[in-house]
């Protein structure tokens, strides 16, 4: 009876106000059943369907109350830190790495500093070999669950260990981040989600290995309760990690979101991707709408004639996508797609780490300071800080101590400082550390070949810088014709170039204009090398050859041609 008093002609805000008194006497359990009776309450079923939504993102949050309440009365970040590396260290004494760096005498961070060395992968190659081949205690006194896959740009793939701590460390960020964004915006737990999905494509990994290698869903950093909460909130076809073909995975993924109205968060790491999904629509609407019933079919089509995507979902509160660095001009073009949607940068986080997650109200990206312990390298004094003596407006090199076994791990990730408040530190993503092309000496920075292609005001789609030989190729998409000659001077400011080319070690740049889709072809491209779909970024500079082989388009020839 309560049900039938509040559903029966009550606005969204109203059932909000309703909420608790029912809430308390009202099977939440039940209400599924309720929701998919077309008999019971037939002009209020979609209602209903809310009313089941908010109950169980209510009863999702809740798990998440206690995280969210410890970050936001934190103060002391230095004692925070030093007893995460206490407890890293404590855990981890017996093992083969412990042993060899005395973890069981290390008392403080100055201790810890002292007696471990900075580490980059391959320090760990020898660890990961007797991993691999069913040996424990080597990194973690935990047993080793599983290798993920890293999913840099260079072709050489890296095993990261992963355990059921690791996994928690990571929870402690997404936790107080989906806390806050709910508690900001409310009307989000009245519809669904949707987080993009990895296609598992043809992935046949190379090394043998009694731990199992592959990529780590998203969902799998949830909780177990949380994983059966999940498939009532969230939309996904069935079945769809499992997709090799991307031309199915592309026709399943949307088949299913356009036929579903109530979306209120996209979930997608790089911004690109959803561009991409909003193409293959265009491109194949007749083969999605075939999928979908008589009205839905229609009202879409109109959408899709018009261009008016936003409107297939017009609860769509929220996108929550990258915005750092090289996705700054796609986040762009899905500002203008969708124009009434609030855009949501995420935090950093890398396939080695939980780095920091978007403070909702600040609207900013906050160190997560207690998923791991964090150390930061200065780029200018070379020195290293903890989270507690870092200053704003300043570049660092992060270096992280994880639950997985990487200790003092120089991440290779460039931060910036952007704010303090409470004494917790804002960072923003810059760029990776090495990402510089090297041939000759000419020492080629991914951050000054962007600066060169900020100076050209026409539009330019995509770009992406790549060696070849003894030259470099600027592939291009763009809406005007560019100079060599120009391009050229430009690049021959930089010393190390302009004294390679002296030297004859280096050829004139080339341009190479693409008339294809960059993006897709790039991203296709990215997963041949087994890096995951979720975390491919597009890249301003790759230190890999042969792209001319791979996007669709032509050479330039030079003016003396």
């Amino acid at each position: 009876k309560q049900v039938r008093r509040v559903i029966v002609g009550v606005s969204e805000a109203n059932l909000l106000a309703s909420l608790p008194k029912l809430q308390r006497n009202v099977n939440f359990l039940s209400l599924r059943n309720l929701a998919s009776n077309e008999l019971f309450f037939r002009e209020r079923k979609v209602m209903l369907s809310k009313l089941y939504l908010y109950i169980v993102h209510s009863i999702f949050l809740l798990l998440y109350k206690k995280e969210y309440k410890r970050y936001i009365s934190s103060k002391n970040i230095l004692e925070i830190q030093e007893n995460k590396l206490k407890e890293i260290l404590e855990n981890n004494k017996g093992t083969l790495y412990g042993k060899k760096y005395n973890f069981d005498k290390i008392k403080t961070i100055q201790d810890f500093q002292k007696e471990v060395p900075l580490t980059k992968y391959e320090d760990y190659l020898p660890y990961i070999e007797k991993i691999k081949t069913g040996e424990e205690h080597i990194l973690t006194h935990e047993k080793v669950k599983m290798f993920e896959l890293t999913s840099g740009s260079t072709s050489a793939s890296k095993l990261i260990p992963y355990t059921d701590t690791l996994k928690k460390e990571f929870q402690s960020g997404i936790k107080v981040w989906l806390y806050s964004l709910y508690k900001k915006y409310p009307s989000l737990k009245f519809g669904k989600s949707y987080w993009s999905i990895t296609p598992k494509i043809d992935f046949q990994p190379k090394e043998k290995s009694v731990i199992p290698i592959g990529f780590e869903e998203d969902s799998e950093y949830f909780g177990r309760f949380e994983k059966y909460l999940i498939d009532s909130i969230f939309v996904n076809p069935k079945d769809i990690k499992n997709e090799k073909d991307m031309d199915r995975f592309y026709l399943k993924t949307l088949s299913t979101l356009v036929a579903e109205k109530n979306i209120r968060l996209f979930s997608f790491w790089s911004p690109s991707l959803l561009l991409l999904l909003i193409e293959y629509l265009e491109k194949n609407s007749e083969k999605i709408l075939k999928t979908l019933n008589k009205k839905r079919r229609e009202e879409v089509r109109k959408y899709i004639e018009t261009k008016e995507y936003y409107k297939i979902w017009k609860n769509l509160r929220l996108v929550s996508c990258w915005g750092d660095s090289n996705s700054t001009e796609y986040l762009k073009k899905i500002k203008k797609i969708f124009p009434n949607t609030i855009i949501q940068e995420k935090g950093l986080l890398a396939t080695e780490g939980f780095i920091s997650f978007p403070d909702t109200e600040e609207n900013l990206s906050k160190l997560s300071i207690y998923s791991h312990f964090f150390e930061f390298l200065s780029l200018d004094d070379n020195k290293i800080y903890n989270a507690s003596e870092i200053e704003i407006n300043k570049r660092y090199e992060l270096i992280i101590t994880t639950s997985g076994g990487l200790y003092r791990y120089c991440i290779g990730d460039i931060i910036e400082v952007i704010s303090i408040k409470n004494k917790f530190p804002y960072i923003k993503f810059i760029e990776r550390r090495g990402a510089v092309s090297d041939l000759f000496g000419e020492k080629l920075e991914e951050s000054f070949l962007k600066n060169i292609m900020q100076t050209y005001k026409q539009k330019v789609d995509f770009y992406m810088f790549a060696p070849s030989k003894n030259h470099y190729i600027l592939f291009i998409k763009t809406d005007k014709k560019i100079s060599i000659e120009d391009l050229e001077s430009k690049l021959r400011k930089n010393f190390h170039y302009d004294y390679c080319r002296k030297l004859g070690q280096l050829k004139e740049i080339k341009l190479f204009i693409l008339t294809g889709n960059p993006e897709k072809e790039y991203i296709e491209a990215c997963q041949n090398k087994n890096q995951k779909l979720g975390n491919i970024k597009m890249t301003a500079l790759s230190k890999e050859s042969g792209w001319e082989n791979i996007f669709t388009g032509y050479f330039q020839e030079s003016e003396d041609e």
